[in-house]
């Protein structure tokens, strides 16, 4: 699993001690009892899978980031990126498993992992809309003609994408920058304006999207306008000696949500990944009514990738439940029960998984969400496990 070089949430793609505080539950409310049942692998060789959505049928559509490719590479602080049309929605459906859009912009490391492109989708009938993750403002000229829809969310029909933009969320950011650089960051490296839109959903009509390092949730009309929904705030960790220096030190420590989902209650859910150093247990999951000030639902959780309702109940996706900066950390999926009680459904056999969703009786999650279809060591797959 590699860390992030940019401090702020870099490569998101690489982007618990489990749930160690409080929740915003009735007192008494606790963590409940541990279950690991066997996952089955439901599609494999996939090449950085994301967000993943299933249908009323039980087909399985799968944001696949990519594995970048050769038609632009570039050094940055000493990491080679390459850039290609390799990224795609995949369908899966029973034991088919589909490449339904093709020729989606990537960029991922010259061996085709932790890679950028792709990041989520919905599907509406015969079109994919698909969000283009990276959209980090003055980027895309780095990344050669392959980048020109990275930070987008795009409509296409099946096939070798068509893409009719809808939106670009990093022209947003840089036009009205709704968290103001989110404070004054700590680990130099977090930009005044950046962005990197990471999930979607419908919602009202329109689109919820949240951008992972503008810190926001927003709202994209049905009459193609973006409404600023949330903004998230900072906060302070304390980190040890050795960490970011010689010296213990205070860190104001960004959001970068990652997630989010509707609620059985018809309020929206928001997932964080945090920013570096990645701490065990400052993970949060705001609770978002349009009009009001967004609220913590839940706390205690590490590093964040993705939520699903399982009927009333949160399911929370962690990427790295001992923290990003344990390279061996495995993932893990909570079962959040509304009266707070927490039971870890899986550890084993995840591995930087980076979706989830519920549908046909099963959960299903992107796993080994940042390894590409081929090469050394592991490859992308969907897992699942009863619901």
């Amino acid at each position: 699993m590699k860390i992030p070089t940019d401090l702020h949430v870099g490569l998101l793609a690489t982007v618990v001690a489990v749930a160690a505080t409080a929740t915003v539950a009735p007192a008494g409310a606790g963590r409940g009892a541990s279950s690991s049942p066997a996952l089955r692998v439901v599609a494999a060789n996939l090449d950085n899978p994301r967000k993943l959505v299933v249908d009323s049928k039980g087909t399985v559509y799968v944001a696949e980031a990519g594995a970048g490719g050769r038609d632009r590479c570039f050094t940055e602080s000493g990491s080679k990126t390459c850039v290609g049309l390799t990224g795609a929605v995949v369908a899966i459906a029973g034991s088919s498993q589909t490449k339904v859009v093709t020729g989606l912009p990537s960029a991922a490391s010259s061996d085709g992992s932790d890679a950028e492109g792709p990041a989520s989708l919905v599907v509406r009938g015969n079109r994919y809309v698909v969000l283009i993750g990276d959209g980090r403002v003055g980027k895309t000229s780095r990344l050669g003609p392959d980048g020109a829809l990275t930070g987008d969310l795009v409509s296409t029909r099946p096939g070798k994408v068509e893409a009719q933009v809808l939106a670009n969320f990093g022209a947003f950011e840089a036009s009205h920058n709704p968290d103001h650089g989110a404070g004054p960051g700590t680990a130099a490296g977090d930009p005044a304006l950046d962005s990197n839109p990471y999930d979607v959903i419908s919602f009202r009509g329109g689109y919820a999207v949240v951008d992972a390092a503008a810190n926001d949730l927003l709202w994209l009309s049905p009459a193609g306008t973006i409404a600023v929904l949330a903004v998230f705030p900072t906060q302070v960790e304390h980190v040890a000696a050795g960490v970011v220096g010689k010296r213990a030190a205070s860190l104001t420590v960004q959001s970068v949500p990652t997630s989010v989902t509707v609620g059985p209650d018809g309020a929206l859910y928001v997932g964080e990944l945090t920013g570096y150093p990645f701490a065990v247990g400052k993970a949060r999951i705001w609770r978002v009514v349009p009009g009001h000030k967004p609220e913590v639902y839940a706390s205690g959780f590490t590093n964040v990738s993705d939520l699903a309702f399982d009927g009333k109940d949160l399911l929370v996706l962690e990427i790295a439940s001992r923290g990003l900066r344990d390279a061996g950390s495995p993932g893990a999926l909570i079962r959040l029960r509304p009266d707070g009680t927490r039971t870890v459904v899986a550890t084993a056999g995840l591995v930087d998984p980076t979706g989830v969703a519920v549908g046909d009786g099963r959960i299903y999650i992107s796993d080994y969400g940042t390894s590409p279809a081929t090469g050394a060591g592991h490859h992308g797959e969907i897992v699942s496990i009863p619901a």
